[in-house]
């Protein structure tokens, strides 16, 4: 592999390999990858606790992992290249470079059908990777570097949510490169607006969650209307057949779709929140944080009597509240809360990233102490310890999906 990073600017573009050539590839496989500031990649055996390969990663220190679907490849976002590995290939070099970020990569994901990975950086910018012919084939243009992002997993991976440095939660179309919805944390123009370090969306694609630099999280019901893919697209048509138009074409999509404040609390404190991450049946969030800890929750309805003191008291709790579905009139209304289920405390310094199970019953956790946790979800209780990172480990990444 050359040393030089631009020894591959004049190569032809990379693709994944055909998908039915086998190395040692395991359906039922148990893959289970972390990665951080010592420059290497380590897979690992979950039930033994024993590292069963490492990669080194020399470029730069990796800030972020993710396991393809079908767990047969690793993308790797560094500073500022993201590289594809294949799981079941002993080979230390990557199959696929992605090139074009300027500056470090801070978030990596793959689409569910494998087709696109998405990836943000502190350029101020978002890359569509086509994994077909290894091209980026969209860029999102941002105003801040970008902290991270979440693809939408309904609507056919047309739209993207990402966290800048700014304060700011932006709901993008990726076909139209252009932000619908632009949400600022923090509304008051008297204070510096807080970094949103980390946001993630449900996985029915209904609910986006995002954290700041002082430990508070906010929750937003995501609504899209079903027509707002046909409207997008006949605006693609329009104005690809009228491209002397000297007008700029703007899409107007606010009456198709919403994000809207339903809870916000304070999980960790003042502290620092490095990453939030829902559970694959959507019952649990997990927040991890510069306090040590990471934090499962789930939130509920609550059904409270609709008294003007206590709208009053919820307004101060930044509750907001949601009328109730019955036409008639009730004296009852409900909110959206937070309900904490476990503080996992292990780790003896900053927590970085988590991973669920498939099946949401387990977590892994790993931190600045060069260690990572196993933990039953349910019992809130550490199973297994992986030790051999020489330096903090900053990133995980677990599939362990059936057939």
């Amino acid at each position: 592999m050359p040393s030089d990073p631009n020894a591959y600017k004049n190569r032809e573009p990379h693709k994944l390999p055909d998908s039915q050539q086998k190395y040692m590839y395991e359906d039922n496989a148990v893959v289970l990858v972390t990665a951080g500031h010592d420059h290497s990649i380590r897979m690992w055996d979950a039930l033994k606790s024993s590292c069963t390969r490492t990669i080194q990663y020399n470029d730069s220190q990796i800030n972020r992992i993710a396991l393809s679907p079908d767990k047969r490849y690793l993308a790797v976002a560094g500073n500022p290249h993201v590289k594809l590995y294949d799981v079941f290939s002993p080979s230390q070099n990557p199959i696929l470079i992605l090139e074009g970020h300027k500056a470090a990569v801070t978030a990596v994901e793959f689409t569910s059908d494998m087709r696109y990975l998405a990836t943000s950086s502190e350029d101020k910018s978002i890359r569509w990777w086509d994994l077909r012919s290894g091209s980026c084939e969209h860029v999102l243009e941002g105003s801040h570097p970008f902290n991270g992002i979440a693809i939408v997993p309904t609507f056919r991976h047309e739209f993207i949510v990402s966290c800048d440095q700014g304060g700011h939660v932006l709901l993008w179309s990726i076909k139209l490169k252009s932000v619908l919805v632009k949400i600022l944390l923090d509304s008051d123009s008297s204070r510096v607006p807080q970094s949103v370090r980390t946001v993630a969306v449900s996985p029915d694609g209904k609910v986006i969650v995002a954290a700041n630099n002082l430990g508070g999280v906010f929750v937003y019901k995501l609504s899209i209307s079903n027509d707002l893919l046909e409207q997008q697209q006949t605006f693609l048509k329009n104005k690809a057949s009228n491209p002397d138009q000297i007008t700029p074409q703007i899409f107007d999509a606010s009456s198709l779709l919403d994000a809207r404040l339903i809870t916000s609390f304070n999980a960790h404190d003042g502290k620092y929140i490095t990453r939030s991450v829902f559970s694959g049946n959507g019952k649990f969030l997990v927040t991890c944080s510069a306090d040590k800890t990471a934090k499962i929750w789930r939130f509920k309805t609550v059904k409270i009597s609709n008294k003007l003191d206590q709208t009053t008291q919820n307004s101060k709790n930044q509750q907001i509240s949601i009328q109730p579905f019955s036409p008639k009139k009730t004296e009852y209304i409900y909110e959206i809360r937070a309900e904490l289920v476990h503080t996992l405390s292990y780790h003896k310094s900053w927590v970085w990233d988590a991973a669920f199970s498939n099946d949401s019953g387990y977590l892994v956790t790993v931190s600045s102490d060069k260690t990572a946790a196993l933990w039953d979800v349910l019992r809130g209780r550490v199973i297994k310890e992986f030790i051999g990172h020489e330096k903090g480990v900053l990133c995980v990444a677990l599939n362990d999906a059936t057939t």
